[in-house]
């Protein structure tokens, strides 16, 4: 989103993240989620953190952010 002065630009981003259930109370925790770019509606299943900075890196680093 831009703001029409042109001072800022800014994109949205929903993260939902969620611990799979364990086999066993030894097993070490897992977790998972989903995140979603809000002005695309792009939506990426997350297996762990620099995935979700990957995600998101398309969406600051290399687009229009007004889109």
């Amino acid at each position: 989103m831009k703001r029409s002065t042109g001072e800022w630009q800014g994109t949205t981003f929903i993260v939902r993240l969620w611990q799979e259930p364990r086999e066993s109370q030894e097993d070490e925790a897992v977790w998972r989620g989903t995140a979603t770019h809000v002005q695309s509606g792009t939506e990426r299943g997350i297996k762990d953190w620099d995935e979700l900075k990957r995600f998101m890196q398309t969406w600051t680093q290399t687009r229009d952010l007004d889109r």
